[in-house]
């Protein structure tokens, strides 16, 4: 009885156990919120440390301190990795929470005193403080997602997407390093990197249960299929990073040659609206056909491995890797789909992991080529 219903419902179940599949994972606040927490304390504390030694020298501590402090960081990891896997599994929540509160705690003092940058006590405990944080919250961050028993493919793509916010450190260093330029003393840095915390605190606090340990919520938002044809979504995909190219190499040649700077500007000021404007066309096509395909394959056949429309839509356009990792899905999807009408694949996996990585559009193409076969055969089975 409990494989039938969960059958219907498009779960997969192990010995009585509903698994969490892709797509459940990405239409909860929880997901989110690690999402978000992970990116913004990366962007923080990557800033953080890249600005740290210019702070620390502008207080007069030696490269030994600074040494001092990065080995604190690093030991702060294996406090992370005990809250993660002995506190995080029966308290969620504060698993998380706490760490983040204690560096909050120790952000406030070093505002109040400066000096301490050159106690390396202090320096030990605020690298240890930091360490921890990162440490704890990308351990139970794996370990709530394994509680959801997602299968192995699910779970990767969910863990990398989380993963990939660790890369974004970068756009924290440079933001943190312009600050330090104009304040050598680092009381903005400081206080921009506190800000950061209480940011991803309140995404943490709201959360009751991080662990993906209950029932997925039931979702389907059908609309109905149509078919397209590949060749054309295809152009119109590569048509408009194409036009921009084009128009950003005319204007470069224009702004070389042009003898009035006068008519030069002018004549950018369009080149620049005219790209922008193709841009953007581009961008509201590719959200469209998210938007679309999604529903219609849910119109073909309910799924809870399909995301809400509007959800996929959110993710393909904002979230850095979230276009290939539901292309990917829905390439899985349809071969599962194939194999159930016609017993074959819609689509090849392996090219179309190449062409994710290599021109998108093209497989967005073939997506749209294996949907509107996985159409067809609705069409002759009724």
């Amino acid at each position: 009885m409990m494989e039938s219903a969960s059958a219907a419902s498009g779960h997969t179940v192990a010995n009585g156990i509903t698994r969490w599949t892709l797509a459940d994972l990405f239409s909860t606040y929880r997901y989110w919120a690690l999402f978000g927490s992970i990116f913004i304390l990366e962007m923080g504390m990557q800033g953080l440390t890249s600005v740290l030694p210019w702070i620390m020298r502008d207080h007069g501590n030696s490269y030994q301190s600074i040494g001092l402090f990065s080995i604190s960081n690093s030991s702060g990891w294996a406090i992370g990795a005990f809250l993660a896997f002995v506190a995080a599994p029966r308290r969620g929540r504060p698993a998380l929470v706490f760490p983040i509160i204690v560096l909050m705690i120790l952000t406030i003092v070093i505002l109040v005193v400066p000096n301490l940058w050159s106690q390396p006590i202090y320096l030990c405990l605020y690298g240890m403080a930091q360490g921890s944080v990162r440490g704890v919250i990308v351990l139970a961050a794996a370990i709530f997602l394994f509680a959801g028993r997602p299968d192995k493919i699910d779970f990767g793509c969910a863990l990398t997407l989380l993963s990939s916010t660790m890369l974004t450190g970068i756009f924290g260093a440079t933001g943190l390093s312009l600050l330090t330029e104009a304040d050598p003393s680092g009381i903005y840095v400081i206080l921009c990197f506190l800000a950061f915390l209480v940011a991803a605190l309140a995404l943490l606090l709201p959360l009751r249960q991080p662990s993906f340990e209950d029932e997925p919520r039931q979702r389907h938002n059908p609309l109905t299929p149509r078919e397209r044809s590949p060749v054309t979504v295809a152009l119109i995909l590569l048509l408009a990073p194409l036009l921009v190219v084009a128009i950003s190499i005319a204007l470069y040649l224009l702004q070389e040659q042009a003898a009035d700077a006068g008519a030069a500007t002018i004549d950018a000021l369009l080149f620049s609206i005219a790209a922008f404007v193709i841009a953007i066309a581009g961008l509201i096509y590719l959200a469209w056909w998210i938007y679309r395909i999604h529903g219609e394959l849910a119109g073909a056949e309910k799924s809870q491995r399909l995301l809400t429309p509007l959800a996929a839509l959110l993710i393909a356009i904002l979230v850095p890797l979230g276009l290939p990792i539901l292309l990917m899905t829905l390439g899985d999807l349809l071969n599962d789909r194939g194999r159930k009408r016609r017993g074959t694949k819609l689509v090849s996996i392996v090219w179309l992991a190449i062409w994710t990585l290599l021109m998108p559009p093209i497989a967005i193409a073939l997506i749209q080529n294996a949907a509107n076969k996985s159409y067809q055969a609705d069409q002759a089975a009724a």
